[in-house]
């Protein structure tokens, strides 16, 4: 497990908050991006958020009424194992794991995925949270389709306004973001947040 401590070195946070995010593997356009930390911290302040690679998943899918969301039960995945949607007796989908030898053939051994095998068919989005927060949601899975998910332990920090509940981001916004590549070695990192010259800017220091 590896902590964080972001440090709000500004006069004013200027009603702005520090979004951090977790990138996955050759994101498509249509994905659903969502700020994987908050930080609501003040100017001043001090904020910790903790890692770890823990990776779960879930499907949302819409009722008869279409304002009806129904989301699966959470299931924690590790990577090479796949999920199969199901939906017993027509029920709304569930997940349970698939067998070995498909999840050989769908997926490498560093992805975790779903695929869907609903009976009679339900399109659903397909939801990978990591230390229990969102990540991504990957939307309109159709009958049979593998929804594969990986990422690389990079995190990319971004200030912006506090976000809406449910608001999510586009692949395009990881752009605009600082990137930071932990060492695998780093037990804490000291994240300081300065703005100088109207420029937000995110420093970095590891320690193993």
């Amino acid at each position: 497990m590896t902590k964080f401590n972001v440090t709000m070195d500004v006069q004013s946070m200027e009603g702005k908050t520090v979004l951090v995010f977790l990138k996955p593997q050759n994101p498509q356009r249509n994905y659903r991006i969502h700020a994987w930390q908050v930080l609501q911290g003040s100017a001043g302040s001090t904020e910790t958020f903790e890692y770890e690679a823990l990776i779960s998943t879930n499907v949302t899918s819409s009722g008869e009424n279409p304002a009806n969301t129904i989301t699966s039960g959470t299931k924690n995945i590790v990577p090479g194992q796949l999920f199969q949607a199901i939906s017993p007796s027509d029920l709304s989908p569930k997940l349970e794991l698939a067998p070995t030898a498909l999840a050989q053939q769908k997926l490498t051994p560093q992805q975790c995925g779903v695929i869907n095998k609903t009976s009679p068919f339900i399109q659903f989005d397909s939801n990978w949270f990591v230390n229990d927060k969102p990540v991504v949601t990957m939307p309109q899975v159709d009958a049979n389709m593998t929804c594969s998910f990986e990422y690389i332990p990079n995190f990319y920090f971004m200030v912006a306004s506090p976000p809406m509940i449910g608001q999510t981001y586009i692949v395009q916004n990881f752009s605009d973001m600082t990137q930071y590549q932990m060492p695998i070695t780093a037990t804490e990192v000291d994240v300081s947040l300065t703005k100088v010259n109207g420029l937000w800017t995110f420093d970095f220091e590891a320690i193993s």
